[in-house]
């Protein structure tokens, strides 16, 4: 028995040594790594400093290395957050490899660009600002080919892409960071040289885009490309709630101009977003009727109306922009509300000048569609210009879809019953202004009517 327990506490000995050598063997194995770390302190200029007292980047030494290439990766003192990374060959560090990002101080992405890939490493990743992996990116001989693939903070996988010959071709993308042009970095003369992708050639390629919320993981948006063409897109809010849906019904025929809806603007970090988009909202109008009823003043200028909407609590304005489009014979207003910031409101002044003429939608007489036509129908309108010469321009109502012209000379008369069409602006409940699509207006005001059509005069 005797012999035994002292055969227990040699082995236990023997075992708490083992545990020293180990704990001493491992801190010497780990320790020289360790004091090789530093981190180098960079100003606004990228010159080095001797500590961060001054510093607006830092960068950590060593770099990863993967055979010939070194992984860079630059940070904001301020937030600690990447200030770019990417990959550079041969000890160059202009001599980029792949894809080269660069990040705003509050994480924002601000912009990249995308190398070819010519070094033995074809399979390249890159990194969230904790060291998690974003993504990895495979070549072939110098462009993206094969499997990319993205991931969401969580560690899940955001989406699986296949590019060939360096166009995306089927999966899912993130929301960014899709080139058509490629660089390389000339070793001779020291610059970058562009390189663009000779015509695509194979299937079709279809394949989405997303977005995703960093709060909830959810997507946000989703985008969907045939041929290389987007087809379909969603909009998303935190919690999943479809917001919007476009098609190609969804944007007037032949144009990238949206009818109804609203076309956001994403804040992305590395695909994710962390705050509610900003946007403009599209809506659409017959001629027939316009709805202007949120807005409170008419800014007048050379035959032309502006107008204005007044903020809820400031007393600052926006501006509401418009143009016209046709489809399928239809005629259509279409506005455009720019919610993209609150810069976009501004004190009255900046809206006026010598030449304008500012009307308060309080102002305006309250007529329906058919007593605003009928009030303007009957007047006739002649070119000032023309006055006394050989040859005349007329004028006149047609209908109240559209006004004519009359163009007469002492061997013939030409009529056109469709000069301009006639757009009613439904500017506030019960009232209507009364619009040419050719320029000029007609404008009941309670002190008196307003009318101008450029170079025209009213009988």
């Amino acid at each position: 028995m005797k012999k035994i327990f002292a055969n227990y506490v040699y082995l236990l000995k023997i075992t708490v040594m083992l545990k020293k050598l180990f704990l001493y063997f491992l801190f010497f194995q780990i320790a020289p790594a360790y004091s090789q770390a530093k981190i180098i302190y960079l100003d606004s200029n990228w010159k080095t400093l001797p500590n961060e007292k001054k510093a607006v980047y830092y960068r950590p030494l060593p770099l990863p290395k993967i055979q010939n290439l070194s992984l860079l990766r630059n940070y904001y003192v301020k937030n600690k957050v990447m200030e770019s990374q990417g990959y550079y060959a041969d000890g160059i560090e202009e001599n980029y490899v792949g894809e080269v990002f660069w990040y705003r101080s509050n994480g924002d992405d601000y912009n990249s660009r995308i190398f070819i890939n010519k070094s033995k490493q074809k399979k390249l990743s890159y990194y969230f600002n904790d060291g998690k992996l974003w993504k990895t990116v495979e070549y072939g001989d110098s462009l993206r080919n094969g499997k990319t693939v993205e991931y969401k903070t969580d560690g899940s996988i955001l989406g699986e892409s296949i590019y060939k010959n360096g166009y995306l071709v089927s999966g899912i993308a993130g929301g960014s960071n899709v080139y058509y042009n490629y660089r390389s970095f000339n070793k001779k003369t020291k610059y970058e040289e562009s390189i663009d992708l000779p015509g695509y050639k194979g299937e079709d390629r279809n394949y989405k885009k997303i977005y995703y919320w960093k709060s909830t993981l959810k997507n946000a948006a989703e985008f969907t490309y045939k041929n290389g063409q987007i087809v379909n897109e969603k909009n998303f809010g935190e919690n999943g709630n479809l917001l919007q849906e476009l098609d190609a019904n969804s944007y007037f025929k032949d144009t990238d101009e949206l009818k109804d809806g609203k076309e956001y603007f994403y804040n992305v970090q590395r695909s994710g977003i962390t705050e509610a988009p900003t946007y403009i909202e599209y809506r659409s109008y017959p001629f027939s009727d316009v709805k202007l009823d949120y807005i409170s003043h008419l800014v007048l200028y050379r035959g032309t109306v502006h107008f204005l909407e007044k903020h809820s609590e400031k007393d600052l304005y926006r501006q509401t922009n418009y143009d016209f489009f046709k489809e399928n014979e239809n005629s259509f207003m279409s506005l455009q509300l720019s919610f993209r910031s609150e810069d976009v409101w501004e004190p009255i002044e900046k809206f006026l000048d010598d030449e304008t003429l500012l009307i308060s939608v309080t102002e305006i007489e309250s007529f329906s569609k058919e007593k605003i036509f009928g009030r303007f129908s009957k007047k006739t309108f002649y070119n000032h210009n023309l006055k006394n010469k050989s040859i005349s321009e007329t004028l006149f109502f047609v209908s109240p879809d559209f006004m004519g012209k009359t163009l007469k000379s002492a061997t013939k008369t030409i009529t056109d019953e469709k000069e301009s069409a006639l757009i009613y602006l439904n500017i506030a409940p019960g009232k209507y202004i009364l619009f040419r699509e050719n320029g000029g207006y007609f404008i009941p005001k309670k002190t008196g009517d307003i009318i101008e059509i450029p170079n025209f005069t009213s009988n």
